[in-house]
Order: structure tokens, then C-alpha cells, then sequence
């Protein structure tokens, strides 16, 4: 059987390049620091400790927006959009490092539509969700270094994001 398998490279963000297993594509909307809903579609979304407590890890550039915004706010929102063709086009079209909130919202054929957080904490505002989504997870960064800490490249920040 081994006969069967070819040799391919590990490039840069094998996950995309190199490894051909599908993955789903979640747009993570988080704010902005003006306090619009910025959209950023990410694949480096998993489970962590499904057994003790509900979170999920994303793995993100440390300079990206959504990063930064997470670091700011503590919120995102995990929106999971179907393989629908156009939803995935426009997910690559909502990717590209350097894009301001205002590009992207410009780009973006998705509905933005208000939290749907039960418990809306008084004076926070948190990010929007995706109207076409199959499935959202809204979350608040965890941020505790006795919980989960990463000692990697500080080229990449990986978020532990708990969800409600």
C-alpha cells in the first residue's frame, strides 16, 4: 500500500498548502477599536479540554487584527459558515494580512446581525455574529497563564476562548 502515497512538501501553513485534510472555516468576528465588528476567517480553531470546560483554541499572526482585538476586548465570536461556494470565496477574499475593518465590511457578502448572548453585561459591547452561519460560539479570552500558556513563536498568539 505504501506504494500508493506521494512525497509532498511541508510548506509554510502546511495546513493549507501541504496537507490535504478538510478543515472548517470559521470567520471570527471580533471589535474593532472603534468599536465596529471586524470579520477574519481562520482555519487553526480547534476543541481544548472538552472534558473539564467548553473552549476552543485559535491559533492566529500575533499582529493580525483579529489578535489584537482579542487582546483588547477579551471577545470574539466563532462563526462556522457552510462549504456554500460563495461564502468560502468571500472567506479568502476576508483574509488578506493588512485589511482595515472598513475593507473588509466593504468586502463581506455576509448579514452582521447583534450578539445573542443571553447575559449581556452592562457598559460591554460585544462583537456581532454571522446571519448565514451554521453555527456560532460566542466567547470570552480566557486569559490565565496557570490554565494555558504557550511558550512558541512569538510570531503567533494562540488564544484559549471560552464559550457560553
Amino acid at each position: 500500500m505504501q506504494d500508493k502515497f506521494e512525497q509532498v512538501a511541508v510548506l509554510d501553513n502546511f495546513y493549507q498548502t501541504s496537507f490535504f485534510y478538510p478543515m472548517p472555516v470559521v470567520l471570527v468576528t471580533t471589535l474593532s477599536e472603534d468599536g465596529r465588528t471586524n470579520i477574519g476567517p481562520y482555519s487553526l480553531c480547534f476543541p481544548f479540554g472538552i472534558a473539564e470546560r467548553r473552549a476552543m483554541m485559535l491559533i492566529s499572526r500575533s499582529d493580525s487584527n483579529t489578535a489584537i482585538n482579542i487582546r483588547r476586548s477579551k471577545f470574539a465570536t466563532l462563526n462556522f459558515i457552510t462549504d456554500k461556494k460563495s461564502y468560502l470565496a468571500n472567506a479568502v477574499r476576508l483574509g488578506y494580512p493588512g485589511q482595515t475593518t472598513d475593507e473588509k465590511l466593504k468586502e463581506s457578502i455576509f448579514t452582521l446581525v447583534p450578539s445573542s448572548r443571553d447575559k449581556k453585561e452592562k457598559n460591554l459591547q460585544y462583537p456581532e455574529i454571522i446571519g448565514e452561519a451554521a453555527a456560532i460560539m460566542e466567547c470570552t479570552w480566557e486569559d490565565n497563564k496557570e490554565i494555558f500558556s504557550y511558550k512558541g513563536s512569538s510570531e503567533e498568539s494562540h488564544f484559549f476562548v471560552d464559550y457560553r
